[in-house]
C-alpha cells in the first residue's frame, strides 16, 4: 500500500506542483473571447476517485481510492484580465503545470474535451484524457490519467479524477 501511495503522490506532484508553462500569446478571435473565463479569484478542488495498478487486488484499489479521495486537493489563483483573454485553453493550461502538452483542445459551447499529455519526471509519463463542462466563472472537469511508471509492476496505473474549479470573487 505504501509503494501506491508513494507512486500516486509522486504523479500528483509532479503534474500539479510545478511551474506553470508559459502561455500561449493572446488569442484575439471572436471565438478565443467567447470562450474567456471571467477575471477573478479562482479555487480548484482536485478529488482522486479512482486509483488502478496493473495486478491491484479490488481491496487494494478501494483502499487507494479512500486514501486519495477525500475531500481533494485545493489551490486558489488570481486570473487577470490578460490572461483571461488568452481564452479557454490558457485557463486550463495554467491548472496542469509542469512539461506537459495538449494533443487534442477543443472548447466549444460549454463542453471540453481533450487529451494532455505529460512528462512527469523520473522517465514517467502520463496522459490525460479531459471531457466536462465549463462556464465563464466555472468548470468541471472528470480526468482518466494513464501513467507509465517505469519500474512499477505492470509499469503504470491509471487514475480517474474530478477538478472543479469556481470563481470566488474579485482579486484582492
Amino acid at each position: 500500500m505504501r509503494r501506491i501511495a508513494a507512486c500516486v503522490a509522486l504523479v500528483l506532484l509532479a503534474a500539479c506542483q510545478q511551474e506553470p508553462a508559459a502561455p500561449k500569446p493572446a488569442q484575439t478571435t471572436a471565438a478565443a473571447a467567447s470562450n474567456a473565463p471571467r477575471p477573478g479569484r479562482y479555487r480548484v478542488t482536485m478529488q482522486v476517485k479512482a486509483v488502478r495498478f496493473p495486478g491491484m487486488t479490488e481491496r487494494v484499489a478501494r483502499q487507494a481510492s479512500t486514501l486519495f479521495g477525500g475531500t481533494g486537493q485545493v489551490s486558489e489563483f488570481c486570473l487577470t484580465t490578460e490572461q483571461a483573454n488568452q481564452g479557454r485553453e490558457a485557463f486550463f493550461r495554467r491548472q496542469v503545470q509542469g512539461d506537459c502538452r495538449y494533443d487534442r483542445f477543443t472548447a466549444k459551447g460549454d463542453k471540453l474535451d481533450a487529451v494532455l499529455i505529460c512528462q512527469t519526471g523520473k522517465g514517467m509519463s502520463a496522459r490525460s484524457e479531459l471531457t466536462g463542462s465549463f462556464t465563464p466563472t466555472a468548470s468541471q472537469v472528470a480526468i482518466r490519467t494513464t501513467s507509465e511508471v517505469p519500474g512499477s509492476p505492470g509499469g503504470g496505473m491509471v487514475m480517474d479524477a474530478e477538478v472543479v474549479t469556481e470563481r470566488m470573487g474579485d482579486c484582492t
